[in-house]
């Protein structure tokens, strides 16, 4: 089990800002008129629609008699860029429209798209219409993309304005909203459009940006498959719909025509496969994205809320500038000084960590025994259909484990129950299995020429089990509740054997090769892990699931020993052999509750990714009665500083902070990005706001928020001296420096008023 970490541990090392005193004023910022509203639109990719601004009247609707703008079209990219003209009402909404005409393309974006593929341009419906609210333009330029999500927002701002809300502030309310109801890290009109039908556009993405865009895309394929086979631009119109008068509910106790989060994020999982298939010189870095996808889709798997919702909205959602920066600096401020985890909650971190040391041993020692029982449970079977139809046994003994076997109907049972020891320590196995496996193996190909016999041998399998059981040792039990495993397997050996003898002696030599090939393991289990001796046990039940594209491997080496009849000393023999395995595409999930005797809980989900892994491992044994033995066994993992495995994980949970009326719930995201780097992320989310830590590697770290705003630090290091930079930042615009040069870390905001770190 690993440790929940404290609060203080995750905020305070990311953020200078733990514990900053205000000094001086706090006034208001202004800027010039903007120019241009530029942006792109994507359903995915729209080429040709007709995009034009309006402004929102106070009752709700939207004023198309007055255009903001001269109306333009976007381009073969999505893009667009409109001049706003006197019209526009500095300080107010401005209502952005794409609407398609005769011709206007859509890139399919999703697996299929009507009677298009992936990645082919198709013809929208005359009259779709799409939209994003911008709250106020500001500066000489301003960014507003337009997606099903950003259309969602807008719905719910003109329903704000039509209940009395001002527009401006209803418009930044609704978008802080819908990006905390689906997980959106940042803003949500700002977000940069990426075609997840282009390599270059995936490759050159940050992971945020192509989850906005993954998950705007499953939200469609995700209401087409829970209603009745509308069409594309229906479901489109049926999501904004069910959120725009509801929201989403995290799962769904009965299946229905809504979408839930769970629904949704699994369609964006299924996307990164698309893309992956489908999309040539895609590299491996979206697997970051998988990581963190599965780990949110676990969450919401075992989220205990049903009920619809359509987000929380941060109170100071909108702010801007001066103002926003200031926001932001007291943000994190008033978040690392709300005091640490509650009380219980940290004693049941301390709780976790001690069992954890109290159990490792023996959950590593019981999980082995778990395993010598799946695999008694494997050799059995395959003994068990190589037995003549007549003489089919009963029970097979593998490596001390007696398996117990039943057949009724075609489907074969098998059965563990027994006791080993490993490492001094007794661990009681009880398993039952019924396998549906089919195995298809070719008639091996022999051949003896002067005494040596060479054999060819090749075959499949195509698995599918459902196991239950347990494994347990006096201080620790797992348990499968239930599972279930698929995959597909085929192999190809060759060998050859040769035996000598003769009246003083003889010998016998084996060489082989082996090649075996892996696909599609998909393992589905539910688990209990236990603690049973301590005064105050803590345990975890949930989901595990394993994925596996594809893993290969290929194993060389030779065998030979001689003896002799009338010198034993001269008896002898070696091994030698290596083996290499490769895979892609490995997925491991775990998603549940860790609980204690107390009733102490907290709820987490982890996921890692493994993609181009490889590893070669070299054996080598020999044996004589003369000179002893030798053995050596090295393994090398398979990388250069071009070609090393990728590597991701993500975790999340949800921690009760005192001083901050909801949960902050914590994702932490970290990936390989070279031989020896990576890269990091950390978010926090709480009541409709956001703290991102980013780290990218070198020296320089940003912490960005709900409202755009940005902090970079710096630290650098002269002459063994250390000293801190940076800036804060929103729209681009800097509104404070961060310095330690008077040897307190000062943020000087551009009004003269300024703050200090105690």
């Amino acid at each position: 089990m690993r440790q929940i970490p404290r609060f203080h541990k995750l905020v305070l090392p990311l953020a200078i800002s733990a514990a900053l005193v205000a000094c001086g004023s706090d006034n208001k910022g202004s800027s010039a008129a903007p120019t241009t509203v530029a942006g792109a639109s994507s359903k995915g990719i729209i080429i040709g629609g007709n995009v034009n601004a309006y402004p929102i009247t106070d009752t709700g609707m939207v004023d198309k008699d007055i255009s903001l703008a001269e109306p333009t079209t976007t381009a073969e990219d999505g893009s667009y860029s409109l001049t706003l003209n006197g019209n526009y009402v500095p300080g107010t909404a401005i209502y952005v429209e794409i609407t398609a005409v005769d011709g206007t393309l859509m890139r399919c974006d999703l697996a299929k798209c009507g009677e298009k593929n992936f990645g082919d341009d198709y013809i929208l419906a005359s009259g779709f219409a799409m939209s994003a609210t911008l709250p106020q333009a500001s500066g000489s330029s301003v960014a507003v993309n337009i997606t099903p999500l950003t259309d969602i927002a807008s719905k719910l701002t003109l329903q704000k304005v039509a209940a009395g809300a001002n527009p401006s502030a209803a418009a930044a309310g609704s978008n802080a909203q819908v990006a905390s109801r689906l997980g959106i890290t940042g803003g949500l009109i700002d977000q940069p459009i990426v075609d997840i039908t282009s390599a270059d556009a995936v490759n050159g993405a940050n992971q945020a940006a192509l989850e906005y865009n993954l998950k705007s895309a499953a939200a469609v394929s995700a209401a087409l498959k829970a209603s009745t086979a509308p069409s594309l631009e229906d479901a489109v119109a049926n999501f904004v719909t069910q959120f725009s008068n509801g929201g989403i509910a995290d799962r769904e106790e009965a299946n229905t025509d809504a979408v839930s989060l769970e629904e949704l994020l699994e369609e964006a999982l299924a996307l990164i496969e698309t893309v992956k298939t489908n999309v040539e010189g895609v590299d491996e870095s979206v697997s970051s994205s998988s990581t963190s996808l599965t780990t949110a889709k676990s969450t919401a798997q075992s989220s205990s809320n049903t009920s619809p919702s359509q987000g929380d909205i941060p109170e100071d959602a909108g702010s801007e500038g001066l103002v926003a920066s200031k926001a932001f600096v007291k943000q994190v401020r008033n978040l690392a000084s709300a005091g640490v985890v509650s009380a219980n909650q940290e004693a049941f971190a301390e709780q976790i960590d001690l069992a954890s040391e109290a159990v490792s041993t023996d959950s590593d020692i019981v999980a082995e025994g778990l395993g010598l029982g799946l695999n008694a449970i494997a050799s059995a079977y395959e003994l068990y259909l190589d037995a003549p139809d007549e003489d089919k046994p009963s029970s097979i003994e593998v490596n001390g484990i007696t398996v117990a076997i039943s057949e009724s109907a075609g489907t074969v049972t098998l059965a563990v129950d027994d006791t080993v020891v490993l490492n001094e320590t007794e661990v009681a196995i009880k398993l039952s299995a019924a396998d549906g496996t089919v195995i298809n193996e070719n008639e091996p190909v022999e051949n003896t020429v002067d005494g040596t016999r060479s054999v060819s041998e090749t075959g499949s399998a195509t698995a599918a089990l459902s196991v239950s059981g347990s494994a347990a040792s006096t201080a620790v039990s797992i348990t499968i509740n239930e599972g279930s495993f698929s995959g597909a397997l085929s192999y190809d050996s060759q060998w050859t054997e040769t035996e000598t003898q003769s009246e003083t002696g003889g010998g016998y030599s084996d060489t082989w090769d082996d090649e075996f090939t892996v696909t599609n393991i998909d393992a589905k289990l539910n688990i209990t892990l236990a603690q049973l001796n301590s005064d105050n046990n803590v345990g975890f039940t949930g989901n595990m699931a394993l994925k596996l594209g594809e893993l290969t491997g290929t194993e060389v080496g030779s065998y030979s020993n001689s003896y002799s009849f009338t010198d034993w000393q001269a008896n002898s023999n070696q091994e030698q052999y290596t083996e290499t395995v490769t895979f892609d595409g490995f997925e491991i999930s775990l998603s549940g509750e860790f609980s204690d005797d107390d009733g102490n809980a907290i709820n987490a989900s982890l996921a890692a990714n493994i993609d181009n892994y490889s590893e070669t491992c070299t054996q080598a044994s020999s044996y004589s009665f003369e000179n002893g033995g030798d053995y050596s066994y090295e393994c090398d993992l398979n990388e250069t500083e071009t070609d090393y495995a990728m590597v991701s994980l993500s975790i999340v949970f949800n921690l009760d902070i005192s001083g901050v009326d909801d949960d902050v719930k914590v994702e932490f995201n970290a990936s390989r990005t070279g031989l020896e780097t990576g890269q990091g992320s950390l978010k926090l989310n709480y009541g409709g706001k956001q703290l991102n830590l980013n780290y990218e590697g070198g020296n320089t770290a940003t912490l960005s928020n709900h409202n755009g705003v940005t902090m970079t630090l710096t630290e650098t290091e002269v002459d063994e001296e250390t000293s801190l930079s940076g800036d804060i930042k929103h729209g681009g615009t800097a509104f404070a420096t961060i310095s330690d040069d008077s040897g307190a870390v000062v943020i000087r905001y551009v009004d003269g008023s300024f703050e200090t770190v105690m």
